[in-house]
């Protein structure tokens, strides 16, 4: 008998695990949206900032776009220089190839984070909708730990322009 409850207490558990996941993240840069999909449901969305430079794919280091295309949430930063941090696969294969054949740098650590702690600035930026990072998604702090708590390493995550 005892077998059987352990059983069933571990299928529960994974039952319970897995309605937690999320199916994908959609950020859509144009409309400034991150959008948490499960079930081919939105169940959530929030408004973002991006690079200085946003529109079109990030190509080098250093030219402030957000990137566009598939991805994967490959780590999450407690400890990061911003309110937690949900880094990002950029490059991908793809990226690596189109900037090895430019004979450019595609750069690195794109992720999606909140604020500085430090930063006045940035804060008074972002709550007038205003482009502030260097290619990363940011969301306010308060999202920032909503959408923390709703994803795992692996998520995939889309980028359209």
């Amino acid at each position: 008998m005892k077998i059987l409850i352990l059983i069933y207490l571990l299928f529960t558990s994974v039952i319970s695990f897995a309605d937690k996941s999320i199916d994908i993240i959609i950020v859509n840069k144009s409309e400034r949206i991150l959008y948490v999909v499960k079930d081919d449901k939105i169940i959530k969305k929030y408004e973002i900032a991006l690079g200085l430079n946003p529109t079109g794919h990030k190509k080098k280091e250093g030219d402030k776009k957000t990137p566009e295309g598939y991805y994967f949430i490959d780590g999450k930063n407690s400890k990061s220089k911003y309110f937690l941090s949900l880094h990002t696969s950029y490059p991908n294969f793809h990226d690596k190839q189109v900037a090895l054949k430019n004979d450019l740098n595609p750069g690195e650590h794109i992720a999606i984070h909140g604020l500085p702690s430090t930063s006045v600035l940035s804060q008074h930026l972002y709550s007038r909708g205003a482009d502030w990072t260097d290619g990363c998604i940011a969301i306010n702090n308060a999202d920032m730990k909503e959408l923390w708590d709703l994803i795992e390493e692996g998520t995939q995550i889309l980028i359209k322009p």
